[in-house]
């Protein structure tokens, strides 16, 4: 059942040690406008890139989920993002002044606890749900996960398998909801056997592993703390497979939605629940194209421009994030055509060009980590005017990013009519905060 987005009221922070460095991190977590989803924005880096928490942006990590936009990474992001789809937090975003998120305790207590101390605040805006209606099954080895359908909302069930020690399998099967995650799926600590003490000095990670934060599993079934080898007191009897939870449903975060389902996990890692994630945004994304994606509306949304100055009637698609279709329907009724040789109507070059960049700029700002941004034209290479656009043409627009950082572009566009093309331009455009200008 769909409901609406959700952000903060206020901003808060989480701090303390990394888990795998041992430095100091914090956390600022900040409101979000609707549909913007959750951005982590590194504030240690020059123009303070972001990387947005999708599927496409999946790194390579140990142990951890990573997210990676260009060569800029945040690590250990799945504790903060299973507190935000525990408490439905769509919206957020999380300036970081490091690589990886501080440990908070092993856990997503503390990230939930501020969230909640920062007022979750209702957006109106409808939050996108992807509904399993068909079997979706992944495996890798002995792994596996498999989505299916489920009357309403969502149902996680977690299988965990001990190889090493003789402990009996744990499972834990949970519907997700707000109070029920907070009691019995956010206080559980993360894990690892004993033979993954090795691991962690032959990578030579593993700094900020205190007692509290971490648990380790010996050879003869005894569960302690993780320095002083003590006897654990556990949060639950199965603590460790609702760990193991946590992490799923903070993976799962990768779709970028809710989902309305029931998902069985036996033995899956951070590797496998983030396979899973993209393979169902991938379902997602074809269930969806091709589609009329904007009309003038949705536009007036993205672009700061208005009548006269607005140059497209409609987005016709947009494919794959990167290239883009828009249309601009040729009226006599133009304000330009009363005084641009009005015995010899014909749109202005000027004008042709000023449509392509309106789309390319519809183009950059529905990105994620673009949202509330301008885009600026710059600079343009290999203009070519190739025929008269005139009144009852109409104009198809078309631009293809070329590259894309975090404040600049570039773009490749061109007009065509009636499927000849009539202008062509290589674009540069920089992207600022309105604040800046």
């Amino acid at each position: 059942m769909a409901r609406h987005q959700n952000t903060i009221r206020r901003v808060v922070e989480v701090s303390g040690r990394a888990l795998f460095s041992g430095g100091m991190a914090r956390v600022r977590l900040c409101p979000a406008d609707p549909s913007a989803g959750i951005v982590f924005v590194r504030t240690d880096l020059p123009d303070n890139p972001v990387v947005p928490v999708l599927a496409e942006a999946l790194g390579n990590g140990f142990r951890c989920t990573v997210l990676q936009r260009n060569d800029v990474q945040v690590r250990s992001v799945e504790h903060l993002l299973s507190a935000c789809m525990g408490l439905r937090v769509d919206n957020l975003l999380v300036e970081l002044d490091g690589e990886e998120l501080p440990a908070a305790g092993g856990c997503a207590r503390q990230y939930a606890e501020a969230l909640l101390e920062a007022s979750i605040q209702e957006q109106g805006v409808e939050k996108p749900t992807f509904k399993i209606e068909e079997p979706v099954a992944l495996s890798d080895k002995d792994a596996s996960i498999v989505g299916m359908p489920a009357e309403e909302g969502l149902i996680l069930s977690y299988v965990l398998e001990f190889d090493e020690a003789p402990l009996p399998p744990q499972v834990v099967t949970l519907r997700i909801e707000a109070e029920r995650y907070l009691a019995e799926v956010a206080p559980a600590r993360t894990f690892a056997d004993e033979s993954v003490r090795q691991e962690f000095v032959q990578h030579g990670t593993g700094h900020g592993v205190t007692d509290d934060s971490a648990l380790i599993i010996f050879q003869d079934g005894t569960i302690r703390t993780a320095l002083s080898c003590r006897e654990a007191r556990l949060h639950f009897p199965d603590e460790l497979a609702r760990h193991k939870l946590l992490d799923l449903l903070g993976d799962l975060a990768l779709t970028g939605v809710d989902i309305e389902g029931k998902i069985v996990a036996v033995r899956s890692g951070h590797k496998l629940n983030t396979a899973f994630a993209a393979r169902l945004r991938s379902i997602l994304a074809e269930q969806k194209a091709p589609q009329e994606y904007l009309d003038i509306r949705e536009i007036q949304r993205v672009l700061p421009h208005r009548f006269p100055f607005l140059m497209v009637d409609r987005i016709l698609r947009i494919e794959e994030e990167n290239k883009i279709v828009g249309l601009k329907n040729i009226s006599i009724n133009e304000p330009y055509f009363q005084g641009h040789w009005p015995e010899y109507p014909v749109m202005p070059g000027v004008l042709q060009i000023e449509a392509m960049a309106q789309v390319a700029g519809v183009l950059l700002l529905q990105k994620l980590e673009h949202t509330g941004k301008l885009a600026l034209m710059v600079g343009m290479d290999a203009v070519k005017l190739r025929r008269p656009v005139v009144p009852g043409d109409q104009l198809v627009l078309e631009a293809e990013v070329a590259r894309v950082r975090s404040r600049s572009a570039q773009v490749y566009a061109r007009g065509l009519v009636n499927g000849e093309v009539c202008c062509e331009a290589e674009m540069r455009f920089m992207l600022v905060d309105p604040e800046a200008l």
